[in-house]
């Protein structure tokens, strides 16, 4: 399965006040997992553990699909 994730891809996190999605970079979700919303201000962390959990799980889910359609 598909483990390596590349530091530079972008993930939309949630801010949880508003709702708006923010770019984040794998590499900044690892090293500051402190965001600071661009819509409404609202500064959170996120759980950078279950966030990388999150992209590995997807990953894996495509990594099966691919193979089943044989690709």
């Amino acid at each position: 399965m598909a483990s390596n994730i590349d530091p530079s891809a972008l993930v939309n996190v949630p801010c949880p006040k508003c709702g708006e999605k923010t770019p984040v970079t794998v590499e900044t979700i690892q090293t500051n997992p402190r965001l600071v919303c661009e819509k409404c201000g609202a500064m959170y962390a996120i759980n950078a553990q279950k966030v990388m959990d999150k992209i590995r799980a997807a990953q894996e889910k495509a990594e099966l699909e691919r193979r089943r359609r044989g690709v």
